[in-house]
């Protein structure tokens, strides 16, 4: 139970813990994604300039004015501009400045005449650094339109305007300066990277440190590689991204990581460990209300049930805050138990009224097989001829043998079975007692059986072999008041079962050996009770009379 209400947790377990590992990716790229987004809202506002720098340059360069009128134009432009642009001018075909505007502290009119001088057909843009150690040194973009001055003959020229992308802190955190760097929430810092990698800070007077170059090649290798126009990734310290801008200068981004980025890993660790004891709790409360709902009464459900096998007692205790179904079940086994109880006693009764029938019948049986021998005896000894007298003493033999079988099965507990070791020390003390020799001492008996129990159906031959042999046994092997011994020997094992009958006697002739030969009653019946036992037959002459039985033991 518990087993599986665990595994049910394991999918929500994963489910969470992939949330929350996806929410802490998410924060780690936060960073890079917004200094993507501060180069693309960089790109807006440069290429939005550039392009209202260029119209105007334009629409003054083809309007056909003097070069006076066209600088009144320009300080015209500047000013409706709110001086942006760093650098405004009128320059001849030959490159000579007729006329130039420029805001205080401007300072950029070196960027401003183009080496070599591009051709009149259409506008140049393009990006221009310097670095000569003047106050001029830094980033610039710069806008080049051919125009046709109004003069006696028309001539050509050019209209130049520059837009500074380097600025002092202050114009960047300025509303007049770069949005992107006066978002507080999104501090940025940029640089400018050439051709060879080397980085300029847009602002010149912040003194940010540089990243490493490795940063740089790596950013440049993905813009390389990948099919987009920027390139980011986040850091530990935080996010770069690299992208060009509005007249194709390339701007690296760097953005630090907010406090909530920086515990990112610890709100991730947090967020599984949460859940983890959440559930933890809640698997506690479920196994809990399973154990007292469903698992505690099935244990005592089974323990009634195994109380009631032992004990033919069952206590099934059933409470309302068992389910519905467990209290039907219980209730079930209540009324089925208490049924098998009633069928059980009755069966017990009668199986003892059986077990006392067949004791009686037994008991009587051996009442009358005694009758039976005592009227041959009374019989035999109204006889006056010797061999029918010994005749009918064999059949009292015989008979008396059959009573001492079923009195010991009478005296047994069980009547299925004989125990083989006191049942044939009595039929064998029996036999010796009934011929006399019992109290003169002239015969021993010595008697060997392994302790096991047999059946009455192989019992009964094996009785009437053991009396018939230890009779004659008895009668022929000592003559003439001779002594001796007489051993029986009954072994089992490997369920087989061996009785050995022999004597120290006289022994027996060739032709009384030969068991295929004409035999008398005695023996013909021992042939007969072997077959009935499935047992091998042997009969040995040397030194006394010896007969071996091996049969099988059948168990019941």
């Amino acid at each position: 139970m518990r087993l599986i209400i665990g595994l049910s947790a394991v999918p929500v377990v994963c489910i969470g813990s992939a949330m929350a590992i996806h929410n802490y990716h998410e924060l780690m790229v936060g960073s890079a994604q917004r200094a993507s987004t501060a180069i693309t809202r960089l790109d807006l506002q440069f290429r939005h300039d550039t392009d209202r720098l260029r119209s105007a340059l334009e629409t003054i360069g083809s309007m056909g004015l003097t070069p006076d009128q066209i600088g009144h134009a320009l300080s015209l432009a500047e000013t409706m501009s709110g001086q942006r642009y760093c650098y405004l001018g009128v320059l001849d075909a030959d490159g000579e400045q007729l006329h130039a505007v420029s805001p205080v502290g401007g300072k950029c009119a070196s960027v401003g005449r183009p080496d070599p001088l591009p051709s009149f057909d259409a506008t140049l843009l393009e990006a221009v650094q310097t670095d000569d150690g003047t106050e001029e040194q830094g980033s610039f973009l710069r806008i080049t339109v051919p125009a046709v001055f109004l003069s006696i003959p028309e001539t050509h020229g050019y209209l130049i305007g520059v837009l500074k992308l380097s600025r002092k802190s202050s114009f960047l955190s300025s509303a007049a300066g770069w949005q992107a760097f006066s978002d507080e929430s999104n501090p940025l810092r940029a640089w400018l990277v050439d051709e060879n990698n080397h980085l300029k800070a847009v602002c010149t007077d912040c003194k940010w440190t540089a990243p490493p170059t490795h940063i740089v090649t790596q950013l440049r290798k993905q813009l390389n590689d990948g099919s987009g126009t920027i390139a980011s990734f986040s850091t530990a310290e935080g996010g770069y991204a690299l992208g060009a801008i509005a007249g194709g200068t390339d701007i690296l981004v760097a953005t630090p990581r907010t406090p909530h980025e920086s515990s990112a890993l610890r709100t991730m660790v947090l967020e599984i460990s949460g859940l983890v004891f959440l559930l933890v709790i809640g698997l506690g409360g479920v196994t809990l209300a399973a154990n007292v709902v469903l698992v505690w009464p099935l244990r005592r459900l089974t323990y009634s049930v195994q109380k009631w096998q032992m004990e033919g007692v069952f206590d099934g205790r059933i409470t309302r805050a068992m389910p519905l179904e467990l209290q039907r079940l219980g209730q079930a086994f209540t009324r089925a138990t208490r049924r098998l109880s009633r069928h059980e006693a009755r069966l017990k009764e009668a199986m003892a009224h059986q077990e006392l029938l067949m004791r009686e019948i037994h008991h009587r049986v051996k009442n009358n097989l005694q009758i039976v021998a005592s009227l041959l005896n009374l019989q035999a000894g109204r006889i006056s001829n010797p061999e029918f007298r010994a005749e009918f003493a064999l059949a009292r033999d015989r008979v008396r043998a059959l009573a001492t079988l079923h009195r010991s099965l009478y005296a047994e507990d069980r009547l299925d079975s004989l125990n083989m070791s006191s049942f044939l020390k009595e039929l064998c003390g029996q036999t010796l007692h009934i011929a006399g020799e019992y109290e003169t001492g002239r015969i021993d008996m010595e008697i060997s059986c392994d302790d096991f129990s047999m059946n009455p159906d192989q019992a009964v031959p094996l009785a009437l072999i053991v009396t018939e042999l230890v009779t004659n046994a008895i009668k022929y092997a000592f003559p003439d008041g001779r002594s001796g011994i007489i051993s029986v020997s009954l072994t089992h094992a490997d369920k087989m079962v061996t009785l050995n009958i022999g004597d120290n006697g006289i022994g027996c002739t060739p032709d009384q050996c030969d068991i295929s030969g004409q035999q008398g009653i005695g023996l013909k019946l021992i042939k007969g009770f072997a077959r009935q036992l499935n047992a091998t037959f042997v009969q040995n002459c040397q030194n006394g009379t010896h007969y071996s039985f091996v049969f099988p033991l059948e168990q019941k």
